[in-house]
């Protein structure tokens, strides 16, 4: 009997662990290991390679590279505000090791170097900081995350962000072309990869070795490998056909604001009430039965730009819109939801980037609230309980599309503890 009662306390207490934990996902306090933004008060971030816009933050081990963060804060009072990072694997799950154990020097570091907006009838403190700071090196290769929080409150973050530092280690070549299966041909973008080992170890690949390829910025249509189809003392092949295979999509639409006095081609009205800047963009519809046209754009992601006062600094001058969405279905797409994606809404597939369907006017709307600049977003359908979405039915998906290819190649060498990045290459189909 006492055996029995101990049982039913311990699988209460699990449960209530449980439920505690799954509690604390939802928490807006609760840290994801993702490109995340904790608080509405917090906009425009953008995290990149110091010198290089547009880029991804990618460091090499031991070079001594820096990368820049930037935000604004919409509160008020100016803070003080720390950082620091998370040591990864692969699958971006906390690595089995203390800060002390890949950070030599500093484990977090402060700042507070603000400027005020400037003419804005919406104000904000604009932040910028350069890291990591001359306190503190990372000692080891692999994901990381960067955690910024206010000052005395290291469990309450504000923003996190992913990052990468890399060892050269392997070599990475890679081929896009279109798909060869004639069911692909049109729609999709098959890739073959070849790691060149250079003489790198690696005694248990197929168990250690992880290759994640990513296609522009998004996270729901990944492609892990974990073995390669074929193996020699010299390389790791992955060239079968239908093996990496990604639904090809459509140029990124744009919409530009980076003047709120005159309009841009794909913006419907401009307006200013009680709220600050109402900016309509015009009402869109499916490209899935147009004719590709090929155009540049910056694969989803965004430039802050301010042409309304050219001679002041955009970081500071440029103000905020709220941007409303509008895309024509006759009905409710079944079985699943529509969501805005790319790097305005960092990517993410959830309430903050979901449309809402209006069966009056038959019409997918949201509102962003964004910053004057030139913007790159498609609408992706995704199937309810699914985290992958598709492109095809609201975009099209068309095999010369331009895509940016990322791979990031990972092993954990033996008696180790996390996933070292031994390699990476970033690739278009021009």
């Amino acid at each position: 009997m006492l055996k029995y009662c101990f049982s039913i306390v311990f699988i209460a207490i699990i449960m209530s662990l449980s439920a505690q934990e799954e509690e604390d996902y939802y928490d807006d306090n609760h840290i994801r290991y993702d490109d995340y933004v904790y608080s509405e008060n917090y906009k425009s971030i953008i995290f990149h390679k110091m010198g290089i816009k547009n880029s991804k933050p990618i460091l090499e081990l031991g070079s001594g590279g820096k990368l820049t963060l930037s935000f604004d804060d919409l509160n008020v009072e100016a803070e003080t505000y720390y950082y620091s990072f998370i040591l990864c694997n692969a699958d971006w799950t906390p690595a089995d090791l203390l800060p002390m154990e890949y950070i030599d020097g500093m484990h977090e570091e402060y700042f507070n170097s603000n400027t005020g907006s400037f003419n804005t009838t919406i104000r904000y403190n604009h932040y910028r900081v350069v890291l990591p700071s001359s306190n503190m090196r990372l000692t080891k290769s692999g994901n990381y995350i960067l955690k910024v929080y206010p000052e005395g409150e290291p469990d309450n973050p504000i923003i996190t962000r992913r990052m990468y530092v890399v060892e050269n280690r392997v070599g990475v070549a890679s081929e896009i072309f279109m798909a060869k299966s004639p069911k692909y041909r049109d729609t999709h973008q098959e890739m073959y990869v070849k790691v060149n080992l250079q003489n790198y170890p690696m005694p248990n690949i197929y168990e250690d070795f992880t290759m994640v390829i990513q296609q522009n910025g998004r996270k729901d249509n990944m492609i892990v490998k974990h073995q390669p189809k074929l193996m020699t003392s010299e390389y790791l092949y992955f060239n079968l056909s239908n093996d990496i295979l990604f639904e090809a999509g459509n140029e990124f639409r744009v919409f530009d604001i980076r003047s709120l006095v005159v309009q841009s081609a794909r913006v419907n009205a401009i307006r200013y009430d009680n709220s600050g800047y109402q900016v309509d963009l015009l009402t869109e519809e499916s490209r899935c039965n147009k004719n590709y046209l090929k155009y540049s754009e910056l694969n989803g992601d965004y430039a802050i730009i301010d042409w309304d006062d050219p001679m002041m600094s955009d970081q500071i001058e440029a103000d905020y819109a709220f941007v409303n969405f509008s895309y024509h279905s006759d009905s409710v797409l079944q079985n699943g939801g529509l969501y805005i994606i790319g790097a305005l809404t960092d990517w993410r597939i959830d309430n903050s980037s979901r449309l809402a369907y209006d069966h009056l006017t038959k019409r997918y709307t949201t509102s962003l609230i964004l910053k004057q600049g030139y913007y790159n977003y498609q609408y992706l359908y995704v199937p309810n309980g699914m985290n992958t979405g598709s492109v095809s039915l609201t975009e099209g998906s068309y095999s010369e599309t331009v895509n940016e290819y990322t791979i990031f190649v990972y092993y954990k060498d033996q008696g180790q503890y996390w996933d070292r990045l031994i390699g990476y290459q970033t690739l278009n189909n021009y």
